[in-house]
């Protein structure tokens, strides 16, 4: 039931990815239904995969990469849904959709069920703490994913419009203002969350591995640089959108040793 979800979720993101280049193939607008309606799909299909994983173990899905990937990918559509409609970007549906199938794409190359713990697995004493920790963590990963997509859009609006091309396309993309604006809080919000989940690292029962800690500080001291370098230099659009691309390289990274 589990898995059957999972990959019903997977197959309705594709969905979202194929509508969406079919109507701009054919150069007109993809109706908000699948545009939008996909993904809600989607992501309803990846709540109902968490909740039964989560009543299964008995505890936060996030004891194998397998769920890790899962997690992620429900972050990455969770922060489109409480910021796309914010910085009304349009097609940020197109651009985030194959990023989940990717991630989810390699959690289901990944899964074996004799890797998948069992009931028993998550029955007795829970620090609730470390699944405080790890969520928070992987959630701040959405919103640096989302940074990563705005940071895509703006790099291709940017070379539109130096190249004067202004097709159906280059139209659905939004606003150069929009996306640095969007760039930005994103980065915020991933690196507070990211902030208070290595805090609560400190209120744990048992301190996390050390390779564990190191990972997420990585990421943390990765996007701290990048914030810090935009507030001291008033980095430009531009340097600000690469900067958000290049440093996704990190989290994604980090998900080896989580």
């Amino acid at each position: 039931m589990e898995f059957g979800l999972l990959i019903a979720s997977t197959i309705t993101f594709v969905l979202a990815c194929v509508t969406s280049w079919k109507a701009l193939r054919k150069q007109r607008r993809a109706s908000a239904w699948f545009r939008i309606g996909f993904m809600a799909v989607g992501f309803a299909l990846q709540c109902a995969f968490l909740y039964l994983r989560g009543q299964t173990l008995g505890k936060c899905p996030l004891t194998s990469g397998f769920e890790i990937l899962i997690f992620v990918s429900w972050s990455i559509a969770l922060i489109y849904f409480l910021v796309g409609g914010g910085f009304r970007l349009s097609l940020l549906g197109f651009f985030t959709a194959p990023l989940i199938v990717i991630f989810q794409g390699v959690a289901l190359l990944l899964f074996h069920p004799a890797n998948v713990p069992s009931v028993d697995a998550g029955l007795g004493h829970a620090d609730y703490w470390v699944e405080f920790h790890a969520a928070l963590a992987l959630i701040s990963y959405g919103a640096f994913a989302l940074a990563f997509v705005a940071g895509v859009m703006f790099l291709i609006q940017d070379r539109n419009l130096r190249a004067g091309r202004t097709g159906m396309f280059f139209h659905q993309l939004p606003p150069i203002h929009y996306l640095i604006q969007a760039i930005g809080r994103l980065l915020w919000l991933g690196f507070l969350l990211l902030t208070v989940g290595i805090l609560t690292a400190f209120k744990m029962e048992r301190f996390p591995e050390s390779y564990k800690l190191i990972a997420i500080s990585v990421v943390w001291l990765a996007y701290g640089v990048v914030i810090a370098v935009r507030v001291v230099r008033s980095l430009g659009g531009r340097r600000l959108a690469t900067l958000a691309v290049g440093a996704f390289v990190f989290p994604i990274l980090s998900c080896l040793f989580l």
